[in-house]
């Protein structure tokens, strides 16, 4: 049977490593908001009552105000949030730059002189670094890359930035405990989301794209780490092959090596030895590219495939970066 989109992101992907506590709680978090917001006739009443008392029951009381010490401080919260959307902001606008100003040129340097990759391995240490920079580059070429509106968009990712780490550091000494049952087990909330996963899916499967809307799966990976795939092989005249098939989310970042005399050509997919989704990223002879997950043109790309049209076989290697 194919793999179907709907059986890879339905499946239990809850018991791995990388998917730390403060990773699930907002997942839960968005699935309950979700689930709430849009919950015709009350068909979901079942799955958000079970999925918020086990939410309660480990993480603290959804509603209450006071805050767990361990991960669940407001600030904590609006520190992160202003963090990730500056992140998402750079991977939303990394073709564009990279489309004005050419990979390896001085310009692009400035933007990313360790790539777009550095943007996957943020820490409180560099963040306010590379807020700032960005900002100021942005502000630099504005007029390439959509005007004041595109400089004001940084300057604004940089001042809440540095908002919300100064009440943090401020809040730290005010910080209480959350009201609720010491934590155990986070089972009942797995068990509890992979509840309201099939609820939704009963509801509305085979429309996966609304399926999705109540679940973002980003939210569960790259935490603190940045898990890495490589691959390499050789592809066969007039062969498409599969690169990688598992582990791709919306923020990965791909480098695609051509190690071959003659072109390659790299495309996406949502089913198993499907057709292509988005649009063919093309790698000259012995030369890489760095796309990011958007830059294959699809909002539901599970696997990675190699094309080669020429009348020899091509050496290739890919790596693939999983970001926040």
């Amino acid at each position: 049977m194919k793999n179907t989109l709907f059986m890879e992101f339905f499946s239990n992907q809850f018991n791995v490593k990388r998917i730390i506590d403060s990773r699930l709680q907002t997942f839960a978090r968005f699935v309950i908001a979700a689930l709430t917001l849009s919950n015709p006739l009350g068909i979901f009443d079942d799955a958000i009552l079970a999925l918020t008392n086990a939410y309660s029951t480990y993480f603290g009381d959804y509603n209450a105000k006071s805050i767990d010490k361990s991960d669940a401080s407001g600030y904590t919260v609006g520190q992160k949030e202003a963090i990730q959307a500056f992140i998402d902001g750079v991977h939303a606008d990394y073709n564009l730059i990279a489309s004005k100003f050419s990979k390896g040129s001085l310009i692009y340097k400035q933007f990313f002189p360790k790539g777009l990759t550095e943007f996957n391995n943020v820490t409180l240490g560099n963040i306010l670094q590379l807020a700032h920079r960005m900002a100021v580059k942005a502000n630099q070429y504005k007029t390439q890359l959509g005007g004041a509106p595109f400089a004001a968009r940084y300057a604004t990712f940089e001042t809440d930035i540095t908002n919300t780490m100064g009440t943090q550091t401020t809040s730290n000494t005010t910080v209480k405990t959350s009201i609720g049952t010491v934590k155990t087990s986070r089972l009942p909330v797995e068990n509890a989301l992979m509840t309201a996963m099939f609820s939704v899916g009963k509801q509305f499967f085979p429309d996966v794209t609304k399926c999705l809307t109540y679940f973002d799966f980003s939210l569960l990976y790259g935490d603190g780490t940045n898990p890495i795939v490589e691959k390499s092989g050789l592809v066969l005249a007039h062969t498409t092959l599969l690169c990688i098939g598992d582990l791709i989310v919306p923020k990965s970042i791909f480098t695609l090596k051509n190690k071959s005399d003659l072109p390659q050509q790299y495309f996406g997919a949502h089913v198993l030895n499907g057709v292509m989704v988005g649009i063919l990223i093309d790698v000259p002879a012995h030369t890489e590219k760095e796309v990011a997950y958007a830059g294959f043109g699809s909002a539901d790309m599970l696997f990675l495939y190699i094309k080669n049209d020429t009348d020899f076989a091509g050496k290739w290697e890919v790596s693939m970066v999983m970001g926040k």
